[in-house]
């Protein structure tokens, strides 16, 4: 479930705060991803993990206003394993943002 990784990191969020909550937790979520590569960690951020949270809060001691929105994995990246070694393209900037000047 978190790819071989020792630790596995799961994140709730309080279901009464507001929709833009989720833009600051994402802030939240990738200082943590920042910081562990600072200290030569890899990590893999999983969605995925939301779709199940009635099963996980069957597991776990969550509150009934704390929603799952991510998991994380938290570790060394196996380098060598080939499905690290994918590099896919990725859009220029001008395919999905407009800049307007004043």
């Amino acid at each position: 479930a978190f790819f071989g990784a020792p630790v596995g990191l799961l994140f709730t969020i309080d279901r009464k705060l507001p929709a833009a909550s989720f833009i600051e937790y994402g802030a939240f979520l990738q200082n943590i991803m920042i910081s562990a590569r600072g200290h030569g960690l890899d990590t893999c951020l999983q969605t995925g993990w939301s779709d199940y949270h009635r099963v996980i809060a069957r597991e776990l001691p969550l509150a009934a206003n704390e929603m799952l929105i991510a998991g994380m994995a938290l570790g060394y990246a196996a380098s060598e394993d080939p499905v690290n070694q994918l590099h896919t393209e990725r859009s220029a900037l001008s395919e999905f943002a407009t800049f307007i000047q004043d």
